[in-house]
């Protein structure tokens, strides 16, 4: 069967284990009240628990994507799905803090080989821009709203089987997927340029440096500088390089970093604000896990028509434009629960439906951007560079986004020392915290305090960033009209000169 035929089939096969990836990013969002019931996990390991999967994976993005473009993209996915199987089993058989943290560690390994090589191989699959955009359009999609639906799915499990339930899901999958892979997807041939390792550990160390200053650490600034430092020195070493690991002439590409920032920008903001929404649905309008995810799931329905929606309007506007309409739309939806329309169901529905189409449109078009601007046979290193941008997003929105609940609570005097530090550490852990307690009301009432003035004060945030967003993007496609027509207008230079010539010649 030649590769042309297999490729939608194989889309479909791709996208499970992508999808998979996203939502293992948040699916302990609902799930985690009940984890912290059975480990009890302090404050610190508690957002750890979340975080270490994004900010893993995130320094390892780009040296898994440049492997597959050198040793091969159908072995290092194989590869990937065989370490992140596992690493769900181990998570699941998990007996204590120590050995979960571990486990996620090594999920985010496998989903750090496993996202840039999927990316990467819709330009083996698809030559076709027009088929390619349609591609491109489901794997964000995917990605996107799997990241929406991990609470979601995690909140269905949670009540039926409880929170080891979340990693059993993964097995299964990940094993039909590898068959698969092994039967259909055919062999790409190897690179004919050598992988440079020092180039891979300059890259992952200071990306590691910068994720782990962004997370939930003490001393982060000392690791930023040290993860910049050798940023600076992978970027050097590029520029001198043969045959450098990520070429760096991708970033001079139009619109290249642009598109990046606007990855990092909605993938922060959908998991962040993910996290803080699933929080105030349950704490604060008293749902239960599977009701709040059932919420949630207005984000992913009106993400997924956003990328049925996307492919089409690129052909028709172009990506910048585009892009600029996913920013605006998804700031406007955004100011809903910033001027505080939380309480009305309406408004809120309309609010998350809202920021999914925007969010899904600059998304699609951001990727779009920079999976096309480098040549196929490098597509691994601007597939790396795209999916280095939804980890960092999800690590920074779960670690900044998520300190500003835990930030604005404030533990009433009387509570027993042992549910104050359980309840420190946020909304949810203050309501499990309360179950017993002389003091039950008071806490409750702060962790509903707490949790509101969060997801406001996220949203407004989030508004002003995507509100800023547009206006660049605006800015951009307009100097970018600019430059291609100085670039197709002839120099009145010569012309001048010929015309004083011929006045001094009369």
């Amino acid at each position: 069967m030649a590769v042309t035929a297999r490729a939608w089939p194989l889309l479909a096969v791709l996208g499970a284990g992508l999808f998979l990836v996203a939502v293992d990013a948040t699916v302990l969002h609902v799930a985690l009240p009940d984890l912290v019931r059975q480990l009890r996990p302090g404050a610190a390991a508690q957002v750890w628990i979340v975080a270490i999967y994004p900010l893993t994976a995130a320094p390892l993005l780009l040296p898994s994507g440049t492997l597959g473009d050198r040793f091969g993209r159908r072995r290092v996915l194989v590869t990937g799905y065989a370490v992140f199987g596992a690493a769900s089993l181990g998570c699941a058989l998990a007996p204590g803090v120590p050995a979960l943290l571990a486990a996620r560690a090594l999920l985010g390994v496998g989903g750090a080989l496993i996202m840039p090589v999927t990316m990467s191989l819709l330009r083996e699959l698809f030559p076709d821009r027009r088929q390619r955009r349609t591609a491109i359009a489901v794997c964000s999609g995917i990605a996107g709203t799997g990241s929406v639906f991990g609470p979601v799915l995690g909140g269905l499990l949670v009540e039926a089987w409880g929170w080891r339930a979340t990693f059993l899901v993964n097995p299964p999958v990940i094993l039909a997927a590898v068959v698969a892979a092994l039967r259909w997807l055919p062999r790409s041939p190897p690179g004919r340029q050598r992988w440079d390792a020092l180039s891979a550990v300059l890259a992952a160390g200071g990306v590691f440096g910068i994720a782990f200053a962004a997370g939930p650490s003490e001393g982060g600034l000392a690791t930023g500088a040290a993860g910049a430092v050798l940023l600076v020195l992978f970027v050097r070493r590029q520029r001198r390089a043969d045959a450098p690991l990520l070429d760096l002439a991708l970033f001079r590409r139009p619109g290249v970093p642009a598109a990046a920032g606007g990855i990092l920008l909605v993938m922060s903001t959908l998991v962040g604000l993910g996290l803080l929404l699933a929080q105030y649905l349950q704490v604060v309008l008293g749902l239960s896990p599977a009701a709040a995810a059932v919420r949630l799931l207005l984000v992913l329905g009106a993400s997924a028509v956003g990328s049925v929606l996307t492919p089409a309007l690129l052909e028709q506007f172009g990506n910048a434009r585009v892009a600029t309409a996913g920013f605006a739309l998804a700031a406007a939806a955004l100011g809903v629960p910033a001027a505080g329309g939380l309480t009305s169901p309406w408004w809120l529905g309309g609010a998350l439906a809202g920021s999914g189409l925007g969010m899904a449109l600059a998304l699609t078009s951001s990727t779009d951007t920079l999976l096309t601007a480098g040549p196929a046979d490098r597509a691994g290193g601007a597939a790396a560079v795209e999916k280095t941008g939804y980890e960092l997003g999800a690590g920074l929105g779960t670690t900044a986004f998520g300190s500003l609940a835990a930030a604005h609570l404030v533990v009433p005097p009387g509570v027993p020392e042992a549910a104050k530090r359980l309840a420190a550490a946020g909304p949810a852990q203050a309501e499990a915290a309360s179950r017993g307690l002389p003091e039950a009301t008071e806490l409750l009432a702060a962790a509903r305090a707490a949790s509101t003035t969060s997801v406001q004060v996220a949203a407004v945030v989030a508004c002003g960033l995507f509100t800023l967003a547009a206006v660049a993007s605006v800015f951009r496609g307009r100097i970018g009209r600019y430059t291609i027509r100085s670039a197709r207008a002839p120099l009145p230079g010569p012309r001048l000169r010929r015309g004083r010539r011929a006045v001094r010649g009369r």
